[in-house]
């Protein structure tokens, strides 16, 4: 109940009203206009970007095809070589260009669970031979992140079979050997014991440090099996051993890692690159522990252990 002290309160409660009604229904009428514009109504419910109908894609496109710079730009990026392709995993929901902030066009992706490199993969091998040998890109980043479903996976295991624990089984397998101090003690804190006979079968949180430390080991194991096994450890090794001042390929493999949480993208000093040639500085702060894979056991197809080839980034 409204108690007015004289008439002028009241005409300017009046004119109050009147705005607001006004103003709701402006809002209406174009929200209105703006969704029979689209043929596909979109309904953002339970969406935190609201992106998630066949009319959001509709809506984007439209856009894109509205905005003529954008239109000109991909024309002349037809023609020009990407400098960098990723291998980063299905389930990061943000795309190198967002976390990079790329241009159009100046980088490629090859995704998959994991991000894992293996020469059995078609897919993956020939998406990475093709950017090397068609397109010509410069650096090849293997980009993880904290939180990675198919690492989690990996780790709690499934009594199912299907195609999902088929992929990441080399994954799992690698975790049940790996060494590092801080997966050896998250691993032994799951097993099972007195009181928790299954032991811990939940997936990890994001922030415990045993399943990040594995998350940069997989990640390592990516670039080490890209070193030992993709159309670059040929041409590389063969360029060691001749001395070749001009070799085939002059492209640089680095693993990073991002953290969905902060932002930030970490170095996990694993790069390589041509022989003879010094690797190009990685501004990126260096993950704490990174440990340099390579340097354990340096080898190449055959598995010769050799010593520590110059192209290996400290």
């Amino acid at each position: 109940m409204f108690t007015f002290t004289s008439s002028g309160s009241l005409l300017r409660l009046l004119i109050v009203v009147l705005v607001c009604f006004e103003l709701g229904l402006a809002a209406a009428t174009t929200n209105a206009a703006a969704a029979a514009a689209s043929p596909v109504q979109n309904d953002t419910t339970g969406s935190v970007t609201g992106f998630n109908t066949l009319g959001s894609l509709y809506d984007g496109n439209k856009r894109f095809r509205n905005t003529a710079g954008k239109r000109s730009v991909v024309k002349r990026l037809v023609e020009e070589a990407p400098s960098f392709m990723f291998l980063g995993c299905t389930d990061n929901r943000l795309t190198p260009a967002s976390i990079f902030q790329a241009p159009v066009g100046s980088i490629i992706t090859q995704n998959n669970i994991g991000n894992q490199y293996s020469k059995k993969d078609v897919s993956t091998d020939a998406a990475i031979t093709y950017a090397i040998e068609d397109l010509g890109v410069q650096h090849i980043i293997v980009l993880g992140h904290y939180g990675c479903k198919g690492v989690s996976r990996a780790i709690t295991g499934s009594k199912k079979r299907s195609s999902i624990s088929e992929w990441i089984a080399p994954i799992a397998n690698f975790y049940k050997r790996e060494r590092r101090a801080e997966v050896v003690k998250f691993r032994d804190s799951r097993m099972p014991r007195r009181g928790l006979p299954k032991g811990i079968t939940d997936p990890p949180s994001n922030d415990e440090e045993g399943y990040r430390a594995f998350v940069e080991e997989n990640v390592k194991q990516t670039v080490k099996a890209l070193r030992e096994d993709s159309i670059l450890a040929k041409a590389y090794q063969l360029g060691a051993k001749t001395n070749a001042k001009e070799m085939q390929y002059e492209v640089y493999v680095h693993g990073f890692v991002f953290d969905e949480t902060t932002g930030t993208v970490a170095d996990l000093k694993v790069s390589f690159g041509p022989p003879g040639k010094p690797i190009p500085s990685v501004p990126f702060t260096a993950a704490a522990a990174a440990k340099n894979l390579h340097t354990r056991k340096a080898s190449f197809n055959k598995g010769k252990i050799l010593s520590k080839p110059k192209y290996i980034h400290d």
